[in-house]
């Protein structure tokens, strides 16, 4: 891609979407270890551990069993 040839808009735009993909690639390596903080919080306060589970929808918690 040859960033010279853009319009001032298209250079925006090509911009934003550069950043909205950086902050998508950021938050799947982040949420999952913000899950596991927040599930461990949770436990520590005295959370019920089927709370945490139905918290999940039936899919999440078969991916979760198979891993």
């Amino acid at each position: 891609m040859d960033l010279t040839t853009l319009t001032d808009e298209q250079l925006d735009d090509h911009r934003r979407a550069v950043l909205i993909e950086q902050e998508r690639r950021a938050n799947l390596a982040a949420i999952p270890e913000q899950i596991k903080e927040l599930a461990e919080k949770f436990r520590y306060g005295g959370g019920d551990e089927a709370t945490l589970r139905d918290a999940l929808t039936p899919e999440e918690r078969d991916a979760l069993a198979h891993e």
